[in-house]
């Protein structure tokens, strides 16, 4: 079947293997190798979307095409040669898709993007220059999309980290209880409708010049920065799939609880798990070093409760899920998505009680960063 989209399009080479590639959860992935003529080999990467969860795929390709066409510019206006955007290639009839006939009468869509040279993807990682990497890519991302008009992306996946809505589809799954495993997780329920009154607090804002409307990734994962083998500098940001707009505080809370909890999601002995500080602190330096003289007063406010925010949210998810029979999240044992909701819970906790020190350090953070630039800004123009 790949070798059916390959024909659609005008690769460089001929081509010689097609890998397999075991990364992500919802898209399938192939490395297609390609033999020029001076011998030199080159890569693409082919991936068929999961239309289940992606049910608007040509939306899709339109957001990520904007994106990196713009992401591209901005590096070229700034002389950027160390970074590269994941690039899609068109087939030969110009567009962003293949589709392909399949079993079953059912319809394969596949697209083909450039592949990222002399880097690799890191599934987690407690290397401080890592982390620091990963901060700063996705705060690199977030800077150079500042100007990006926001609103002309399509929502790929609706509402997505509208916590509030998350929190009002949760108690009305509590109410019917499909399953019959409300009584179970009592007191998990409890715990998350004690903290109903976070889950607007982006929301209520979203839109105005306090929170505004920006280009988000929506999974800031350590695996979704592409780092240089040798240096651990940041060459790219990949999986645009979930590009959409919404809100930096989006990126960031979820980029600290992905990245800085001291375990694993599903970990069940929840001593181990809480936030640890120092990768908290470096992937923080990581963000502000690209976006601090970017972020509104209103959002640098709210990015210490972003983390418990989006935290909990995934939380509500997981419990959410399980009440309902695990139709989403996929599961290896009955009780899998409670105790990936537990392990999250369990981390908003740590959380809380290092909030205060979540807050100072992000002040600081910030202050840091903003004044450095301003002094960057004023040896420049001495310069000139």
């Amino acid at each position: 079947m790949v070798t059916k989209v390959i024909e659609e399009y005008e690769l460089e080479g001929k081509l010689i293997h097609i890998k397999s590639v075991n990364s992500g959860n919802i898209n399938k992935t192939y490395v297609a190798y390609f033999e020029k003529e001076d011998g030199t080999i080159v890569k693409y990467l082919i991936q068929k979307i999961n239309t289940a969860v992606f049910t608007n795929p040509y939306e899709l390709m339109r957001n990520m095409e904007g994106v990196t066409a713009y992401l591209k510019e901005q590096m070229t206006l700034q002389e950027d040669d160390k970074h590269q955007v994941s690039e899609v290639i068109k087939t030969k009839d110009g567009d962003l898709l293949c589709c392909i006939d399949e079993e079953n009468n059912s319809k394969g869509h596949y697209r083909i993007c450039k592949f990222i040279e002399n880097a690799i993807a890191h599934d987690q990682s407690t290397d401080i220059d890592i982390v620091y990497n990963v901060g700063k890519a996705f705060g690199n991302f977030a800077k150079l999309l500042s100007d990006y008009p926001a609103s002309e992306l399509t929502e790929t996946i609706k509402d997505f980290h509208d916590t509030r809505k998350r929190y009002e589809r949760f108690i009305a799954d509590i109410k019917t209880d499909p399953k019959g495993r409300v009584e179970e997780v009592r007191k998990e329920i409890d715990f998350i409708k004690e903290r109903e009154n976070i889950c607007s607090l982006i929301m209520d804002k979203l839109g105005t010049e306090a929170i505004p409307i920006r280009v988000t990734h929506n999974d800031t994962k350590v695996n979704n920065v592409m780092m240089h083998e040798t240096t651990n500098e940041f060459v790219a940001v990949i999986d645009l799939d979930t590009v959409m707009p919404g809100s930096m505080l989006f990126d960031y809370g979820d980029g600290i609880r992905s990245t800085a909890s001291t375990a694993k999601e599903d970990e069940t002995d929840l001593s181990k798990v809480g936030l640890d500080f120092e990768l908290f602190k470096t992937y923080t330096d990581g963000y502000m070093s690209e976006m601090a003289p970017y972020i509104t007063q209103e959002e640098l406010s709210l990015m210490s409760e972003s983390i418990r925010i989006i935290t909990l949210e995934l939380a509500m998810r997981f419990l959410n899920d399980y009440i309902n029979g695990d139709t989403y999240f996929k599961i290896d044992y009955p009780t899998h998505n409670l105790d990936r909701a537990r392990n999250q819970l369990a981390l908003v906790k740590d959380i809380e009680n290092k909030m205060d020190d979540i807050k100072a350090y992000i002040s600081e953070s910030y202050e840091k960063h903003v004044n450095g630039d301003q002094e960057k800004q004023k040896v420049k123009v001495l310069q000139q």
